[in-house]
């Protein structure tokens, strides 16, 4: 359910709650109605909940929402309708209005360690969509201390800011510790995080030329998630900056084993390290296997130029027309055509085609989360959309892959 019609969804029962109360206040307009709901007027009952119905109807949320907060006893038994006030509140963008709602509450003294730790959750979730997340991080950190599932929330939700903050060790270190205590059902995921933090970690020691860093912690992703194709990819760096050419190349073929699709990106570095590591016969074989077999546009494009390169501007036409009889790619069109232009063939009125095939491809998005379906130009490995991880892929369809 979207964030919208949860939000319209709430309304809805605040409304028939509001029908219902009066309702009962018409039948018993003279015993008090304390018990119904938890619901106690400041001021005269049928006044407040007739004023909030009318708000609903008027279509004025906020105000209708206000009324029902003022009118809202604070105990045990009306707790839950707070927090879902204080849901509702933020979901609608009041952020300030709902820490300022969870804030009262904890304000209280009437409430359970229970309830008061079920407060301190959904103020942490307000912290965070108001971006105080030294804020949240401050309490996550005295929850973390309780037990049990109010503790493995605060852990989720410490993961959450770390990452928000780029804290990836700190993020590492909540991940680990809730892998202790969550079902078995989430520790995939979990592990697959905390597998991509390390990456993370890993990317920025191999900027600052930090390698024994970088391999340590790339040795700790891969002990977490051994599928996670980012660990193969960043191994297989690491080991060409460092000259190991032949340790870089079974780093790279075993890409093509965890997600194939990421084989363009790797198609470069592998070829450079064949070559750096006087594998000349295994790169000739790794070609014509991949000539055979592959299917990814943006490799068959790497292909191309590798042909070029080697083989001449002829053969790499050739391949890319044969290409093009089974597979209905404008990227491959258009490579097709930029290679006859440079050999002189492409007709004077195919310029404009080549160019209109050109702008059109080059304002496409190659990469796409396969999680939200957030649409980008560069890999990501961190969707900004959905936060998910390791969902980003190469486009599929007429103009991608």
């Amino acid at each position: 359910m979207e964030s919208n019609d949860a939000s319209n969804f709430i309304l809805y029962l605040l409304l028939l709650a509001a029908l219902a109360v009066g309702w009962w206040l018409g039948r018993r307009s003279n015993k008090s109605v304390g018990s119904v709901f938890g619901l106690v007027s400041r001021k005269t009952p049928t006044n407040d909940y007739f004023i909030g119905l009318n708000y609903l109807l008027n279509d004025e949320p906020d105000d209708a929402i206000d009324i029902f907060i003022d009118s809202l006893e604070i105990s045990s038994n009306t707790l839950e309708t707070h927090l879902a006030l204080g849901t509702l509140l933020r979901r609608r963008g009041k952020v300030d209005r709902s820490i300022a709602l969870y804030q009262d509450l904890l304000g209280k003294s009437n409430f359970s360690r229970t309830e008061l730790n079920e407060i301190k959750i959904s103020l942490v979730q307000s912290y965070i969509s108001a971006g105080l997340l030294d804020r949240a991080e401050h309490l996550l950190k005295e929850l973390r201390n309780e037990k049990g599932d109010i503790k493995v929330q605060a852990l989720v939700l410490s993961a959450n800011v770390y990452q928000m903050e780029k804290d990836w060790q700190e993020g590492v270190n909540a991940l680990l510790e809730l892998l202790k205590m969550c079902p078995s059902s989430k520790r995939s995921t979990y592990q697959n995080l905390a597998s991509h933090f390390y990456c993370e970690m890993a990317e920025e020691a191999l900027e600052n030329e930090h390698m024994s860093r970088a391999r340590d912690y790339l040795r700790n992703a891969v002990a977490l998630d051994k599928n996670n194709a980012r660990v193969s990819i960043l191994f297989g760096r690491l080991e060409g900056l460092c000259g190991n050419y032949k340790e870089a190349i079974v780093n790279y073929l075993r890409v093509k084993k965890q997600d194939a699709s990421f084989m363009a990106d790797v198609f470069a570095p592998l070829v450079e390290c064949f070559q750096q590591a006087g594998k000349e016969k295994a790169l000739r074989n790794f070609i014509d296997e991949s000539i055979q077999e592959e299917s990814n546009t943006s490799v068959l494009l790497e292909l191309a130029k590798f042909l070029e390169q080697e083989r001449g501007q002829e053969e790499a036409r050739n391949y890319l027309l044969q290409r093009l009889g089974s597979k209905s790619s404008l990227r491959l069109l258009l490579q097709t055509l930029a290679l006859d232009d440079a050999s002189g063939r492409i007709q004077e009125d195919k310029q404009l085609f080549l160019r209109v095939l050109k702008e059109n491809i080059e304002g496409k998005a190659q990469y796409q989360c396969t999680n939200c379906g957030l649409e980008m130009k560069s890999l990501l490995w961190h969707c900004p959309s959905c936060s998910q991880w390791g969902n980003v892929k190469h486009v599929v369809g007429i103009s991608g892959e």
